[in-house]
């Protein structure tokens, strides 16, 4: 699987690359942005083409959660801002001087009540299920997710059991890169099959006004 090949590559890719391209505001951090960005583009057109059916809701769904990881990778708009100062791993970027810091938590309460909202309005259990059933959920896909989370969480030093030679800026970003390929992959493949629902679930679109 081309995912999984992708993240075994992180750690060999980590040890050649330039520091500088895993800076904050850097090259790999870019395409994370990019990355999550074409996430919420696909389920925002996905959203819009699918109305009123039950898919169309899921895609609404989670287009607040790409939005929210859209904002964590760019420090809540800090890094289009001179960066706050400079260490030896690269600038750093904080979103403590914005002024409009205040705002941002009850934002994102906002965002996740409008996720939740939406996953209720469209059944997001019965649709999933139906995904399940199916024997259709793209499991490999979600475990490059998970092993990419853990990847990166271990370069950070924020897991207890830590390979300490997995402890690098460069190693964390790639993961996380390949961490939000994957997440997009999963999101696509549950999509496609969600528009294909079972009779159950295709009651529900008179909901969905």
């Amino acid at each position: 699987m081309a995912l999984l090949l992708a993240l075994l590559c992180c750690y060999p890719l980590s040890l050649v690359i330039p520091p500088a391209w895993v800076w904050e505001n850097g090259i790999v951090e870019d395409g994370d942005v990019i990355v999550l960005g074409l996430g919420c583009a696909w389920a925002l057109a996905a959203w819009l083409r699918e109305r009123p059916a039950p898919a169309a809701l899921l895609a609404r769904s989670v287009v607040p959660l790409w939005t929210i990881l859209i904002g964590r990778e760019m420090s809540w708009g800090a890094v289009l801002f001179a960066p706050d100062h400079m260490t030896v791993a690269g600038p750093v970027f904080t979103s403590h001087h914005l002024w409009y810091r205040p705002a941002v938590t009850p934002l994102l309460v906002l965002l996740f009540a409008w996720a939740a909202w939406s996953a209720w309005r469209c059944r997001l259990d019965r649709q999933l299920y139906g995904v399940l059933a199916r024997g259709r959920f793209p499991w490999p896909a979600l475990m490059v997710v998970l092993a990419a989370a853990v990847g990166s969480s271990c370069a950070e030093s924020h897991l207890p059991a830590c390979v300490a030679s997995l402890q690098n800026q460069r190693f964390e970003e790639l993961a996380e890169l390949v961490g939000y390929i994957a997440l997009v992959a999963v999101q696509a493949r549950v999509l496609a099959q969600c528009r294909t629902t079972s009779p159950a679930a295709a009651a529900t679109p008179a909901r969905a006004g």
